[in-house]
C-alpha cells in the first residue's frame, strides 16, 4: 500500500485502510472507484489515503498502535475532555483503560514505527493529541521506563492540550495570519488548561506538568512562563518534541503538513537549544524519516516506492525503483540502501501523478 493525496486517485486503486469521520465509517476498506469520492473527501477535510495499487504492491505500513485501539481512543479522549470540562469524572477511567491498550501496542511492537493516522482538520486536536501520546511512549520505551512512568507521560500527553476546547474555535481554526491579540489568547490555552485539571484527583503531577510545560522551551523562548532547561522534567521535553513533530507533519488550516525528514530537520537545528538533544536522536532511531509507502527519489534521479526500513538506520531504508529520472516507467529494481552505499535519498514524500504512464504493465 501507498499514501496518496486525494488529488491523485485513480481508477485502477483500492482503498487500503477505512476511512473515518466523527467515529463514522466513510468508506471501507477495499472500496473501488475511490477517486468518485474526491470532493466529498475534501468537504470533510480528509487530502490523504492509504490504497492499494501496483506499485505499492505487497508493501506494508506499519502502524505503532491498531487502527481499532486509535478509533477508540479517539472516541474515549474527546468523552474524557468533555467530562472534565464540566467537571466531572466518568471519564477518567476509560481514559486509563486507553492508555494501557496504547502502552501494550507500543511495547509489543518492535518495528520502526510510520504513524498512519488518517485525519480530518475538524479533529485535529484529538487525533493529534493521540499521535503525540504515541511518539512520546516510544521515546519512554527507548528509555525503559516503568509501567507506571509510561501512564504518566500517557496521560499528560493525551491531554496536553485540553485547553484548545476551551478557547473560541473561530480564532483557533482561523486561516488568516493571527493578530498579535489573538495568538496571545491561543497561547493561553496551556494555562486554561492546567487550570482546569490541576485539581482534579487520580492525574498524577507529573502528567499535569505536562499539560503546563509543553511548550516551553529550553532557551527560554517557549510559553507561558519561559522557563529553562534546568526548570524542565523530563516528561515535558519529550512532549514538547513529540508536539512539535506531530503537528509539522500535521495538515493545518493555515498551512500544508511538513515532509517528514523536513520535521526531523527542524528538531536537529534546535537541538540543545529548545529541545534536547539525546531526546531528539532516540526519537528518530524509532520513527521511520522516508516511511513505507512514501515515493522518494535517489541521488541517480531515479523515482523509488519505500518497501521496508532498516531497524536504528532511518536514512537508508529498502526502495523499489519503478521509473527513471523522468518520471518514465522502468522494469522494477528492489535495492537496500544500507548495503548499495553509492545512493542516498534526495528528496521524499513526492506526489507523483501522471496518466500517461502505464502502471499495469510494470513487472513487479
Amino acid at each position: 500500500m501507498r499514501l496518496v493525496s486525494i488529488d491523485m486517485l485513480e481508477n485502477n486503486m483500492i482503498l487500503a485502510r477505512d476511512i473515518v469521520y466523527n467515529d463514522l465509517l466513510v468508506l471501507s476498506r477495499g472500496s473501488k472507484n475511490i477517486y468518485k469520492y474526491t470532493e466529498k473527501l475534501m468537504n470533510l477535510g480528509i487530502y490523504y489515503l492509504y490504497v492499494e495499487d501496483i506499485i505499492g504492491k505487497d508493501i506494508e505500513v506499519p502502524d505503532a498502535i491498531k487502527e481499532e485501539t486509535r478509533r477508540l481512543c479517539k472516541e474515549t479522549l474527546r468523552n474524557t475532555m468533555n467530562s472534565l470540562v464540566n467537571h466531572e469524572m466518568n471519564g477518567i477511567d476509560d481514559l486509563h483503560s486507553s492508555i494501557e491498550q496504547i502502552i501494550y501496542d507500543i511495547t509489543t511492537n518492535n518495528i520502526t514505527q510510520s504513524l498512519t493516522d488518517i485525519r480530518n482538520i475538524d479533529e485535529y486536536t484529538f487525533s493529534h493529541s493521540i499521535s503525540t501520546t504515541v511518539y512520546a511512549l516510544l521515546i519512554g520505551k527507548e528509555l525503559k521506563y516503568s509501567k507506571e512512568m509510561l501512564e504518566q507521560l500517557a496521560i499528560g500527553t493525551m491531554l496536553h492540550d485540553i485547553g484548545k476546547i476551551l478557547i473560541d474555535s473561530s480564532i483557533l481554526y482561523k486561516k488568516e495570519t493571527l493578530t498579535y491579540e489573538e495568538l496571545m489568547y491561543v497561547k493561553n490555552h496551556v494555562i486554561k488548561g492546567y487550570d482546569y485539571i490541576k485539581d482534579v484527583p487520580y492525574i498524577p503531577e507529573a502528567s499535569k506538568e505536562i499539560i503546563l510545560k509543553h511548550h516551553e522551551r529550553l532557551d527560554g523562548s517557549g510559553y507561558p512562563n519561559s522557563l529553562k532547561a534546568e526548570q524542565l522534567g523530563e516528561f515535558s521535553k519529550i512532549a514538547g518534541i513529540a508536539d512539535v513533530f506531530d503537528a509539522l507533519i500535521s495538515d493545518r488550516c493555515y498551512r500544508k503538513k511538513w515532509k517528514i525528514n523536513k520535521a526531523f530537520k527542524f528538531l536537529l537545528e534546535n537541538c540543545d537549544t529548545k529541545f534536547d538533544a539525546d531526546l531528539v536522536r532516540v526519537f528518530m532511531h524509532n520513527i521511520a524519516i522516508y516511511p513505507n509507502g512514501s515515493i522518494v527519489r535517489v541521488s541517480d534521479g531515479r523515482l523509488a516506492i519505500v518497501k521496508d526500513q532498516n531497524a536504528g538506520i532511518p536514512l537508508r531504508p529498502v526502495v523499489r525503483i519503478f521509473a527513471d529520472q523522468w518520471g518514465q516507467i522502468i522494469p522494477i529494481e528492489e535495492i537496500d540502501l544500507l548495503k548499495v552505499l553509492s545512493l542516498t535519498i534526495i528528496d521524499s514524500e513526492l506526489e507523483i501523478y501522471d496518466h500517461n504512464s502505464t502502471w499495469a504493465s510494470i513487472d513487479i
